[in-house]
């Protein structure tokens, strides 16, 4: 079964599985390009808490062998993954491609057309899913491809696609691993030194705002823990003032205006992705949740929605919601002001719409925004 960016997929829920085989293939022209697949165990909060949860070729297995990475071929990583023997307190697999030494050498996965991961019963060989990804990267010399995930005791797919700047080491510093770097030969004349990027996970308060690093992406995703369905919408205002919404049923575009693509309609509980992939051609964003009329009356605080802006650098902001509304189809969560050359402004908003009224919000280019002006959105 081919999955789509975005989607989420059971594996071993009403099955026999046991264990599965994760491929990771790829194909490119440049012969001197060197990629490899790893895998990072993470627990609740999506941190790789010890280095032995690193699973790559330089150390195969897990300490319990659940985690198996097999020697790669030509094109061709297989990562092993045993669900009975994984620890309890691993809550996800993250499955990951990177370039070796690809800023070094002037690598990213522009020059990979497209990547796929297969899913596979262990014991039979069969494939279960298939997801082919990585066709919008540019600059990236890493991919987050996929996560399996516990959920109400069960083992499922969701896949990401994700590209990352900084190679292996940013891709270690997200999952919150210390990376070793090597001090190069200073040059003459010296070279300025990069601005320096601590890293920073943080929940806003109420109405709360804070300054992080301006990187070349952003990822933005809309989380909750319930089973009705919401939805992520992205309200832009680029640089020449153009304003719009990425949403379902228009999910972007990365490479040109508006430089923004949404992951997908998830359709069920879980997670939605948004991904800024040039944050120097825009003004402002803001991430917003629509519930519905099918889902009928509720609270986005009861469903646990929460935005969370990560710069793919080390730095994280989750924006929560506080207040009790059983009656708005609509929340304003969180805005970002990119309009600073070198930081960005990340704003927690909770604001909503008015009892019973399906207009959405717009996002003006003086970046305000107001509740119940937009059009009606029906699914």
């Amino acid at each position: 079964m081919n999955i789509l960016r975005g989607q989420k997929a059971d594996i071993t829920k009403n099955t026999a599985i046991q264990s599965i085989i994760a491929e990771l293939e790829w194909s490119t022209a440049n012969a001197a390009m060197e990629i490899d697949g790893a895998a990072f165990l993470l627990d609740a909060n999506g941190r790789c808490e010890k280095d032995e949860n690193f699973i790559f070729y330089g150390q195969p297995e897990s300490s319990n062998r659940s985690v198996i990475h097999k020697a790669p071929v030509a094109g061709r990583n297989a990562i092993h993954l045993s669900f009975a023997s994984i620890p309890q307190d691993i809550a996800k697999i993250a499955l990951t491609l990177t370039i070796h030494d690809g800023e070094k050498n002037g690598q990213t996965f522009q020059s990979v057309p497209s990547a796929k991961l297969t899913i596979k019963d262990q014991s039979t060989n069969s494939i279960l899913y298939t997801f082919t990804f990585g066709e919008e990267l540019q600059k990236e010399t890493a991919i987050v491809a996929a996560e399996i995930y516990r959920h109400n005791g069960e083992w499922k797919l969701n896949a990401v696609g994700s590209g990352f700047n900084g190679g292996l080491p940013s891709l270690c510093e997200n999952f919150g691993l210390d990376v070793i770097k090597e001090e190069p030969a200073p040059a003459v004349p010296p070279v300025p030194e990069k601005k320096e990027v601590k890293p920073m996970i943080i929940t806003l308060k109420k109405k709360e705002k804070i300054s992080i690093t301006k990187t070349e992406k952003i990822i933005a995703t809309l989380e909750w823990d319930s089973k009705k369905d919401l939805d992520l919408y992205c309200f832009y205002v680029l640089k020449d003032g153009t304003e719009g919404k990425v949403y379902y049923r228009n999910l972007g575009h990365g490479n040109k205006p508006p430089y923004i693509t949404l992951s997908g309609d998830s359709m069920q509980a879980g997670i939605e992705t948004i991904t800024v992939h040039n944050p120097s051609k825009l003004n402002y964003v803001l991430f917003a949740a629509y519930s519905a009329i099918s889902n009928g009356i509720g609270s986005f605080k009861k469903m646990k929605a929460k935005a969370i802006v990560d710069n793919q650098m080390g730095q994280r902001i989750t924006s929560p919601l506080f207040e009790e509304n059983k009656f708005a189809y609509w929340v304003a969560i969180a805005k970002i002001d990119l309009t600073d050359l070198d930081d960005m402004e990340v704003s927690h908003v909770e604001t909503y719409s008015k009892s019973g009224v399906e207009r959405s919000p717009l996002l003006y280019k003086d970046g305000t925004f107001e509740m119940n002006v937009g059009p009606e959105e029906f699914k």
